[in-house]
Parts: structure tokens; sequence; C-alpha cells
């Protein structure tokens, strides 16, 4: 399962997931792009069931999205908690109403998901959970408060949980870096702020989530991650150097 799956690190993912010859429960906002995210997927030969799915609805939509999701699909193997947003702003000029919203999607939504799907793991007794956090969630940035809070609160959140849960269930952390997604465009359609990045990045370029992340996905989903567990895993072109 993937959440936040119809554009974007999500849709690269579940498209690369499906190509490794995965089945998978895709989640968004949006009926029309799961539609069509689930059309890509079933091109490719596999099933796929689709969930529409509002973060910062609370806790009680996330439990009734994992009850549609593992009845439909007959039981979640491996999870992407994926879904999220993105705020770049002073803290100074970041209002309350934005910095709740913020935590709430980004870290309390991967929370509620977790203790969801991680009860029905436990229950059968295996699972894997990849947590997407963000390079900048590890190593801070200026003008990135809240976000950079709302993931770094996902690394701890995951590392927790990976004690908690093990050995049964596994719980990983993805930490991308600049990736060219929907939500990154306007800015890395700025040529100026694109040179800038691509400056400070040691392989001195953005990253394409379905050439470049969708592999490690494909490695967290199966037997290769057997023994990994509270691991981050940094893909962000080397920015991250601590």
């Amino acid at each position: 399962m993937v959440t936040g799956a119809s554009r974007g690190l999500g849709r690269g993912m579940a498209l690369a997931l499906a190509k490794a010859g995965a089945d998978l429960v895709v989640t968004a906002r949006s009926k029309s792009s799961l539609q069509e995210v689930g059309a890509a997927i079933r091109a490719l030969g596999r099933a796929c069931f689709a969930v529409e799915m509002q973060l910062g609805s609370g806790s009680h939509a996330v439990e009734a999205c994992a009850e549609q999701a593992w009845r439909e699909s007959g039981g979640i193997d491996v999870l992407f908690n994926n879904a999220g947003l993105v705020l770049y702003q002073p803290c100074l000029d970041t209002q309350d109403e934005e910095w709740e919203r913020t935590v709430s999607t980004n870290l309390s939504s991967t929370f509620y998901s977790c203790r969801s799907f991680g009860r029905r793991m436990r229950a059968r007794g295996s699972g894997k959970i990849i947590n997407v956090a963000s390079d900048i969630g590890i190593r801070g940035e200026a003008n990135w408060a809240a976000y950079a809070a709302s993931k770094g609160g996902v690394v701890s959140l995951s590392k927790s949980l990976a004690w908690e849960w093990a050995p049964a269930v596994t719980v990983n952390i993805l930490a991308p870096g600049p990736f060219m997604t929907d939500a990154n465009r306007p800015m890395f359609d700025n040529p100026a702020i694109r040179a800038a990045v691509e400056e400070r990045v040691p392989l001195h370029r953005i990253g394409d989530p379905e050439m470049h992340l969708g592999p490690l996905a494909v490695l967290l989903a199966g037997t290769g991650s057997d023994f990994m567990t509270g691991a981050v895993f940094r893909i962000d072109g080397g920015i991250c150097r601590s």
C-alpha cells in the first residue's frame, strides 16, 4: 500500500513496485487522480485497489481507510506512508494554523496510519512499514521549520516503533532529498533556484521519483530488507552530510 500515490514520490514508488510484480492499494485525496494511477498500474498487469483518504481528517478517517484497504486486498504486507504536504516558509511568518496543519498532515497522520496498520500486521505476525521523512527532517534548513519538525518527528516515531514492534513488524525510514515532484516543481522551474540547489548537491542534479526512489522502494518492500529495522535510508544526492 502506498499513500499519496497519485503523484510525485508516491506515484514513482507505486509504479516501480508494480513493475517489480506487486499488487497495490493506493490512496490519494482526488478520485480522478486515483483512477489515473490505478489504470497505469493495471496496465502493467497488476491488481490495484484505490481508496480515497483525506489526510488531516483525524484518526477515525485513517482507521476507516485501513479497514477498507485490509478488507478489499485481503491484507497489507508492506505499507509506505508517503502522503504529506510541503511548507516552505520562515518560522516568524508561520501562523498557528499552518504549523498545526503541517504537523497534523505529516506527523500525526503517519502515527495514525502506523497504529491502524501496525495493529493488524502484529495480529497477523508479519509486515513491513516504510515511513517517508525527508533529508530536511534530519539536517534542518532555513525557512523549513514546521516541515523539518514534522519530518524529524517521523524519523523518531519510526525508530521507536522499530523497537516496539520487532520482530514481527519492521519499520524503516526513507529520507528523500531534492526530487522533481509536483510540490517542488514551482521552485525547480525557476532556473536560479534549481541551479542553486544543484550546486549544493554533491551529485549536482535533482532526483527523479521513479528512476531513483523506485528501486529503493522495491528493495525495502522485499526480502532484501528482512534484516533491517529502524534504519534511515537517505536518498538525497549526498546533501545530508551527517
